[in-house]
């Protein structure tokens, strides 16, 4: 090969490098950290060349005013950090979505938590204390010793020195910093809506950067999933014809809590008529990617723990004592909370409950009693444990007790004739705490639950417990 067309060549290449990765979006985020409960808005500046097309973003918490801005060399996204008060980072994603297999530009946001540390040293000390290389006080002891200085906790912060000086003498000491253990993930879907012929790609990233496919399970639903090896931290998604939209679940491997990350896409129909045939980015060098529900936890019905609203029905038997048990009925609606990495949710049940007596006095007139109960209930619902498919969830809470109370007698004389003695209503009060475990499959789980009420009822002619222990089965459901 002569010099010049060699030169010309490595020219050529040298073009097409840069160009390629000048796509590469260049990210700036202000504020580059954030305080949590002071701080409610972080500014994204990506710069991208001229001409490019929309850039899409994505987070591994709080929420976005858009996900896909277009327009000229610079973009704007504003974020909206999660409500939390914990320590937390932040990982945001950027990239261009122009059908080729993205290229990702992450910022990591460090959020700061607030808190107050109790010192104890000597009477009129000066107390400073250093968490990393932030400093706060100094806050002078009081005469017993006692001093509060308050601190911003930084997501990466295990200790914090303090520092007490009182004339010449200075003492120095570590103090624990109670900072929950955190492994964000950024999981996103691209191009949206996915394409059946043309497929598209599962973008991960985490604090560390790229993730690789030994780090997660993955769970699909309306789709394949491979990895691709030459890129590392993309995967090729297949939607499954017909499928209206994808689901996807990310969770580390190595995690034993239920975090995870959960994303959908829309799926566009596939064309008609005759057309070029495309080559999907699923092909057969792809290594194959877990994608069975033995393999990641998939959801159930508080939440499906894709932070949807969900509804449940159970029926079952309540043991009370005396005549007090009888069979419930209960249908309620679950709303998940951005409280506790989304182990909270708040709910709503209305139900069914009802007690009877038949019963014949010692002068011979029969007595029966017939009691209907309306509870109307809101209660608090957290995740204790969750493995695959299995789920156990606390529910605690209270509300109204709707009551009617029938009331009848039969004379000896007719024993088959009840002629009503009373027809009373009330409105009392009822309180529970109970067990409930699901099991998932797809939009439906099977739930069993243990329940301990507290419902005392009084009227001139009962007195009654409707509350008692009750055992319930039932179904739950999340569109």
């Amino acid at each position: 090969m002569r010099p010049p067309l060699f030169m010309a060549i490595a020219a050529l290449l040298f073009c097409v490098a840069t160009a390629a990765q000048a796509e590469l979006p260049e990210v700036e985020a202000t504020p580059g950290r954030l305080v949590l409960g002071q701080d409610q808005l972080v500014v994204v500046r990506v710069r991208v060349p001229e001409g490019t097309g929309p850039v899409r973003a994505a987070a591994s918490s709080g929420t976005w005013e858009a996900t896909r801005v277009e327009g000229r060399a610079e973009r704007i996204f504003r974020w909206t950090p999660p409500p939390v008060r914990y320590p937390l980072w932040a990982v945001l994603a950027f990239w261009v979505e122009d059908g080729r297999p993205p290229e990702v530009t992450t910022v990591r946001v460090p959020m700061l938590g607030r808190t107050t540390l109790d010192v104890s040293t000597a009477p009129g000390a000066e107390v400073v204390v250093a968490v990393g290389d932030a400093r706060f006080g100094p806050v002078k002891a009081d005469a017993q010793g006692r001093a509060q200085v308050p601190v911003e906790v930084p997501p990466d912060a295990k200790e914090a020195r303090v520092l007490a000086t009182r004339g010449t003498l200075t003492t120095d000491r570590s103090t624990p910093l109670s900072v929950p253990a955190e492994r964000p993930l950024v999981a996103a879907l691209t191009p949206e809506p996915l394409s059946v012929e043309d497929g598209g790609w599962l973008v991960l990233e985490g604090v560390e950067g790229s993730v690789r496919p030994s780090d997660v399970r993955v769970v699909a639903t309306g789709a394949t999933v491979k990895a691709e090896p030459p890129r590392g931290r993309l995967f090729a998604v297949r939607p499954q014809a017909g499928a209206p939209r994808v689901s996807v679940t990310v969770r580390w491997r190595d995690s034993e809590t239920m975090d995870a990350a959960r994303i959908q896409a829309d799926v566009r129909p596939a064309r008609t008529g005759p057309s070029e045939p495309v080559r999907s980015p699923v092909d057969d060098n792809l290594l194959p990617f877990p994608s069975t529900a033995s393999d990641a936890p998939t959801a159930s019905g508080a939440r499906s723990r894709e932070g949807r609203t969900s509804l449940f029905l159970l029926g079952g038997a309540s043991f009370a004592a005396g005549a007090n048990g009888g069979p419930l009925l209960a249908l309620g609606v679950t709303v998940p909370l951005p409280l506790w990495r989304g182990r909270l949710s708040a709910e709503a049940e209305v139900g069914l409950r009802h007690a009877m007596l038949d019963v014949r006095r010692e002068d011979g007139t029969q007595v029966r009693s017939r009691v209907w109960g309306f509870p109307l209930l809101l209660s608090t619902r957290v995740t204790l444990f969750q493995q695959g498919s299995l789920r156990l969830d606390g529910r605690a809470g209270g509300g109204v007790l709707a009551l009617r109370h029938q009331l009848s007698l039969a004379e000896p004389e007719t024993p088959d004739v009840f002629p009503p003695a009373a027809d009373e209503r009330k409105l009392g009060a009822m309180g529970f705490l109970a067990m409930q475990g699901a099991y998932a499959f797809g939009h439906w789980s099977v739930l069993a639950e243990v329940r301990g009420a507290l419902a005392p009822v009084r009227t001139p002619s009962l007195h009654a417990q409707l509350g008692g222990a009750s055992v319930s089965f039932g179904v739950g459901f999340t569109p």
